[in-house]
């Protein structure tokens, strides 16, 4: 057998595989999004969120960053219910500040404006939560999300 001879067969494979990879690739990317990590409130409104696990992640939040997309948001994950505070610093646009206990919201703070480096107002939950979502400022007015509504956070 010559190399000639070889070389339709070795592109045949090799096309072979690159249909089962991106066909494996596909399939992974499907999983992914239908595991999105999301808080969906009972009004069929779903908010896709990052997750702060950790006291760094916690303290940084979404201090610096620019904006945050519509559909987006911040959940603060923690294994207990405590009060939980919450400032301003070094934002970049407002908030609305989402406290859920048991799945269900407790309290919110509104329209929430940035306050710099040495942020003055301290947002507290009432009663002990372990969950505290951010979204951008306004969000909870304009979708009608009230206090005493029941969520549903998902975490893969």
């Amino acid at each position: 057998m010559n190399n000639n001879s070889l070389r339709p067969k070795n592109i045949i494979i090799g096309l072979l595989l690159l249909i089962i990879i991106g066909s494996l690739f596909s399939f992974m990317m499907s999983q992914l999004k239908r595991r999105a990590t999301y808080v969906a409130f009972d009004k069929n409104i779903k908010i896709t969120v990052e997750l702060a696990q950790n006291d760094a992640a916690q303290y940084q939040g979404l201090s610096n960053r620019k904006s945050l997309c519509q559909t987006c948001g911040l959940l603060f994950v923690w294994p207990d219910y405590e009060i939980r505070n919450f400032v301003m610093r070094n934002m970049n646009f407002p908030l609305d500040i989402i406290f859920i206990a048991d799945n269900k919201i407790m309290e919110i703070d509104s329209n929430l404006w940035p306050e710099g480096d040495s942020p003055q107002n301290i947002y507290s939950s009432d009663v002990p939560v372990n969950y505290v979502l951010e979204i951008n400022g306004g969000l909870t007015d304009r979708y009608g999300i009230m206090v005493g509504d029941e969520v549903t956070v998902n975490i893969p």
